[in-house]
C-alpha cells in the first residue's frame, strides 16, 4: 500500500478506495502475507491484456529509457519522448522519438546508451540531442520543430516541465507573451 501511494501521489483512503474497486471489478487480486498486503494483475480478467499493453507502452517505456540514461543524468537537464508515442497513437514498428537537453554530452556518449534500451522495447529509439545554447537559439528562432515538440504531448524520462521551463528560460515566455 505505501509503495502504491508513493507511486501515485494518493493518499491512503483513495488508494484504499480504488484498489477495493479494482479487486471487486476482477482487475487485481490481492493476498495478505503476515501484516502485508500485496497486489497484482489479475491475469484472468478479461481487459488484461490491453492493461499490460497500455502499463508497458507508458511505464515500461519510461523505465527502460531511465535506465539507459542514468550514467547521463548529470550532463542532461531534460529527456522526454514525444511524437506518436506520447499520444499513444503509435504501433510496434513506429520508432520512439527522444528529445534531450544538456550539456557536456555527445551524440557517441548516447548512442552508445541506447541499443540495450532499443532491444528492451523492440522498437528504433530517434534521440535528438541539444545543447542548452543551441535549444535556446532554436526557440529564439521559432524553428517548427522545436515548437511542435513543446507544443505536443511529452512523456518525462529526466527532468519534468519544470526542468523545461528552466532550460527555456525566456525564450519559451518570450514565445508565450
Amino acid at each position: 500500500m505505501n509503495e502504491i501511494m508513493r507511486l501515485t501521489g494518493l493518499g491512503s483512503a483513495s488508494a484504499q478506495r480504488e484498489l477495493k474497486r479494482l479487486h471487486e471489478s476482477g482487475v487485481i487480486v490481492s493476498e495478505r502475507i503476515g501484516n502485508v498486503r500485496r497486489f497484482r494483475p489479475n491475469k484472468d480478467c478479461i481487459v488484461y491484456g490491453e492493461l499490460a499493453g497500455l502499463v508497458k507502452k507508458t511505464f515500461g517505456l519510461v523505465s527502460v529509457l531511465n535506465s539507459a540514461l542514468a550514467p547521463l543524468q548529470h550532463v542532461l537537464n531534460v529527456a522526454f519522448v514525444y511524437g506518436a508515442t506520447a499520444k499513444e497513437q503509435e504501433h510496434m514498428d513506429t520508432p520512439v522519438e527522444l528529445l534531450l537537453i544538456g550539456d557536456n554530452t555527445s551524440y557517441g556518449e548516447l548512442l552508445s546508451r541506447l541499443p540495450v534500451a532499443e532491444r528492451l522495447l523492440r522498437r528504433k529509439i530517434n534521440p535528438n540531442l541539444y545543447s542548452i545554447p543551441d535549444f535556446k537559439r532554436r526557440l529564439r528562432e521559432q524553428q517548427p520543430f522545436i515548437l511542435d515538440v513543446l507544443r505536443g504531448q511529452k512523456i518525462y524520462v529526466l527532468g519534468d516541465e519544470t526542468d523545461l521551463d528552466k532550460v527555456s528560460g525566456e525564450e519559451l515566455s518570450q514565445l508565450a507573451g
